[in-house]
């Protein structure tokens, strides 16, 4: 049996989300950490930002006034 799990990123002031992913994995240990790893550095090459500890994030459009 496997888990079928939505990963995405979405921005802390104005709620859009940055490329939804469907991922599958036999269970919460095994690539997770590394698909969501890799979300969040396709955000950051696309102008998002992280803070504390990258657990807020700010897309590009929310970024301008900083």
């Amino acid at each position: 049996m496997s888990l079928r799990i939505l990963i995405y990123v979405e921005c802390n002031r104005c709620r859009a989300t940055f490329e939804q992913r469907l991922v599958s994995a036999q269970s919460l240990n095994s690539d997770l950490p590394d698909e969501v790893h890799g979300l969040v550095l396709a955000a950051e090459d696309d102008g998002w930002s992280c803070r504390r500890n990258a657990t807020e994030h700010f897309c590009a459009m929310c970024m301008e006034p900083f």
